[in-house]
């Protein structure tokens, strides 16, 4: 059972390309809603001063060329990569990592607030990570100097047993010679970035300080489980992750759904809430909302949403209103079980 909310018509807000050229008049950039969540889009803003480029990927990924190198846009972030430029490695690039679950270009405090956009000091790198809460995973500063193609690409030193296991050949960064970070040659980046959709990338949290690792210790720890192990849930043999901390709003602290898939036949969405220890009742009103919100967005008419509540424990209550809703609602136990009860 499945809550499905009723599909609307087209927003009536500007379009990108008139948001764009109004924004730029004044000054200012238009940030990317959650609206969009196609793979992979390129199009053209014109106006009276300039044309631009824009390309478009999963998870509010937004690249956009400028003069002093591109704008990377991620929901309501953004900064610019120095010197690089939208050229069909960039792109190859960006579209490689998404596909291969690093799905994430800017992440939580980095780049740090004063490397932010509109700041046009940035950073000169492009790097990709599995979720926005962890370290990162690949980072390539060595552009050319034409911004158009890259060189080495670097990998976060704590994959190295992963690389050993997969035969991946590897030199240690040099730069950094304490870091241990690994460092791959330009013709094996994208094959290596593809190699690793298959990873564990729980390694990254080696070093920090763990709870109890045989139990969930935060809903991030459960979001995180789901996320990286997601062909062994109920829903990895017929969806795909779409993203996480998915936002729902628009603005600079929207609501985030945790994990939202799309069904590869239907092109049904599946808004999955993630909750640990006992659930409350407001978790069922979270979803609904979160539903009625993504309902209303131009890119999400024509197609069911989809209701999903995963908890550690689910008491009657929450049982009743999940099946009176049409939300379906699992029990998760650690490491990874599922026990429909809704």
């Amino acid at each position: 059972r499945w809550l499905r909310a009723p599909v609307s018509g087209a927003s009536e807000s500007l379009s990108l390309a008139e948001a764009e050229a109004s924004n730029h008049r004044h000054g200012r950039i238009a940030m990317l809603t959650p609206d969009d969540v196609h793979p992979h889009r390129t199009q053209s803003v014109h106006n009276t001063e300039m044309t631009q480029r824009i390309v478009e990927f999963e998870n509010g990924i937004q690249l956009e060329e400028l003069d002093k190198g591109l704008l990377v846009r991620q929901y309501e972030d953004a900064y610019i990569a120095r010197r690089w430029r939208l050229s069909d490695h960039t792109i190859e690039l960006v579209r490689t990592a998404s596909r291969s679950g690093f799905r994430w270009m800017i992440r939580k405090g980095h780049p740090q607030s004063h490397a932010r956009w509109p700041s046009g000091k940035g950073r000169v790198y492009l790097a990709f990570s599995p979720t926005r809460e962890n370290q990162w995973s690949v980072a390539i500063d060595s552009v050319n100097t034409k911004g158009d193609n890259y060189g080495i690409a670097v990998f976060n030193g704590k994959y190295r047993r992963l690389f050993d296991e997969q035969g991946i050949d590897f030199e240690f960064e040099k730069r950094n010679r304490t870091s241990g970070h690994l460092v791959i040659d330009r013709p094996r980046v994208l094959s290596t970035i593809q190699t690793m959709a298959d990873f564990d990338h729980s390694v990254l949290y080696l070093g920090r300080s763990h709870s109890d690792d045989r139990c969930f210790a935060t809903e991030y720890d459960i979001q995180r489980k789901i996320l990286f192990e997601w062909s062994k849930t109920p829903f990895g043999a017929s969806a795909q992750v779409i993203g996480d901390e998915f936002p729902v709003d628009t603005g600079k602290n929207p609501r985030r759904i945790d994990i939202l898939a799309r069904d590869d036949q239907s092109g049904d969405y599946i808004v999955i809430e993630v909750k640990r220890a006992e659930v409350q009742l407001d978790a069922i009103v979270q979803l609904k909302d979160y539903v009625g919100g993504l309902s209303g967005r131009e890119n999400f008419s024509g197609t069911d949403l989809h209701a999903v509540l995963v908890a550690e424990r689910i008491p009657p209550k929450v049982i009743a209103a999940a099946e009176a809703a049409g939300i379906a609602a699992y029990e998760i136990a650690y490491p990874l079980t599922f026990r429909r009860l809704a």
